[in-house]
């Protein structure tokens, strides 16, 4: 924006698949606090119990619904523009098969080092040479699928936007660099609903935090590579920030890869993907802060 006016938003979470089990539960993101958006509240229908929880191995929040008499949840979170820069939390980076890097993939990045490189101009070699190795898509297996830590490609691989961030945080972690994965929801500029999710990388080089899509510029076509939230327009949510983040659930601890949707936890443990759509709405209010 280039004015003093922010915006208050709206997201709606219509959950429309129903899980088969009556003690099932559903696991929901609380959105945290980050440099784009402040949480403000949460409004639930369709439950008759809320646990509000946090992670065993994070500082990452969630919600427990149960829902009541057959109904399907619905969630509406509320959310503004920050009151200030997230303080370090923000960076804890788990450490397991989806931020580590095999020595293979490190010695594949170390290769793009060289003397008197800034930080920010090492992320934009590893950028481009990850552009050149993914053609977006959503394979039905990942290229680190069963595997204890992040590999190196030879050749080109299919990915989405998780395995495009999971290479590029893995090599940028094996060089010793501040890096995060954030996941929520990416609105297109012509619409005000998605019906999945999208992630995307914070960066601290330098002192200073910088954000990459790469996955948009390779999805939507955008040719010149360039770090920011929306190389292909539009507006973004956080949800949660981290990978393998682990709760404990009534039914059993789970843990999960990306935690952008709300998760059916069934009685045996396992996870569900639900349908759903997310929608947003904005109004407009004075700020003299960006959003």
């Amino acid at each position: 924006m280039n004015d003093d006016r922010a915006f208050t938003r709206t997201v709606d979470l219509s959950i429309q698949e129903p899980p088969q089990s009556d003690q099932a539960w559903l696991l929901a993101p609380r959105p945290i606090d980050d440099w784009t958006q402040r949480f403000c509240g949460v409004e639930l229908g369709g439950v008759e119990r809320v646990l509000e929880i946090t992670a065993r191995n994070s500082r990452q929040g969630a919600y427990l619904l149960k829902p009541a008499n057959d109904q399907l949840p619905v969630i509406r979170y509320h959310l503004a523009p920050p009151l200030e820069t997230p303080g370090d939390w923000i960076w804890q980076l788990e450490d397991n098969r989806f931020t580590k890097a095999s020595g293979q993939l490190t010695s594949q990045a170390v290769r793009v080092l060289e003397e008197g490189l800034s930080q920010r101009q090492i992320i934009e070699r590893l950028v481009q040479e990850a552009a050149g190795l993914f053609a977006y898509d959503h394979p039905q297996q990942r290229f680190n699928d069963g595997l204890d830590e992040v590999p190196a490609i030879c050749g080109t691989a299919k990915g989405s936007c998780v395995d495009i961030n999971t290479y590029l945080m893995a090599s940028a972690r094996s060089l010793g660099i501040t890096v995060q994965y954030l996941a929520g929801y990416w609105f297109h500029p012509a619409r005000s609903e998605t019906h999945d999710m999208h992630c995307w990388l914070a960066f601290y080089l330098d002192g200073e935090t910088i954000f990459w899509d790469l996955a948009h510029h390779l999805k939507w076509g955008v040719p010149t590579l360039a770090a920011g939230l929306n190389p292909a327009g539009g507006r973004r949510v956080t949800m949660s920030r981290g990978r393998g983040i682990r709760f404990d659930t009534p039914n059993s601890p789970v843990t999960i890869s990306h935690f952008s949707e709300p998760l059916w936890v069934l009685p045996d443990g396992r996870l569900k993907k639900p349908c759903l759509t997310a929608r947003i709405a904005e109004d407009t209010v004075e700020s003299s802060r960006q959003f």
